[in-house]
């Protein structure tokens, strides 16, 4: 669970005490499950990807190499995991 996650839990947590507290109506917001793509999400990918077709091992060294020439995909900032996973994606379906 994020920390953004968590405060919201919180904010409707107190939101539905103040409301039993004042016999109001709480507005519970809707939480959409929010997954950050981790370095084991995306070496379980490659893995896949190379395991259902080896031939597909260049593209995705190529792939990761886009950033910063990185070789491995713990050389490269989590900021660019989503980006890459959908690289990932692009590469397992052709």
């Amino acid at each position: 669970m994020t920390l953004e996650q968590k405060l919201t839990d919180l904010i409707s947590a107190l939101d539905a005490l103040t409301a039993a507290m004042t016999n109001a109506p709480v507005h519970t917001p809707v939480h959409t499950p929010v997954h950050t793509v981790t370095a084991e999400d995306l070496q379980a990918m490659c893995t896949t990807i190379v395991r259902n077709d080896r031939t597909k091992k260049p593209q995705i060294v190529a792939a990761l190499a886009a950033y910063d020439n990185a070789k491995i995909i713990s050389d490269i900032p989590a900021v660019h995991y989503g980006a890459i996973k959908a690289k990932l994606e692009a590469i397992s379906e052709h």
